[in-house]
């Protein structure tokens, strides 16, 4: 598998509704910017999603498939997955079933 970098690419407001729907969920979202929304987990949802320590829920989009989420750091995400959604609702809904069950959906 190559590196696939999460880019600068979410418009601002964009993020900011993404963020407040993923909180809506009751998920605690720990920074958000155009590069990512980041979640620090708990060490329930380190269990759930089978992270390493230190390791958060990343949120961002790549050029090759939109809507990507994957384990690590804001600034390294080494193997970032397709969250399949389209929509701000999908992708938080997609979020909120990711963490609760370790599956995107």
């Amino acid at each position: 598998m190559t590196d696939q970098p999460i880019t600068d690419e979410m418009p601002d407001t964009w993020v900011r509704a993404l963020t407040a729907a993923i909180e809506a969920h009751g998920h605690d979202v720990t920074d958000c910017h155009e590069s990512a929304i980041i979640i620090d987990l708990t060490p329930h949802t380190m269990h759930t999603l089978d992270a390493d320590p230190g390791e958060q829920l990343v949120i961002g989009w790549t050029e090759r498939a939109g809507i990507d989420w994957g384990l690590g750091r804001a600034d390294h995400v080494p193997d970032p997955q397709p969250l399949g959604a389209d929509t701000i609702t999908e992708a938080a809904a997609r979020v909120h079933h990711l963490l609760t069950t370790g599956r995107p959906a």
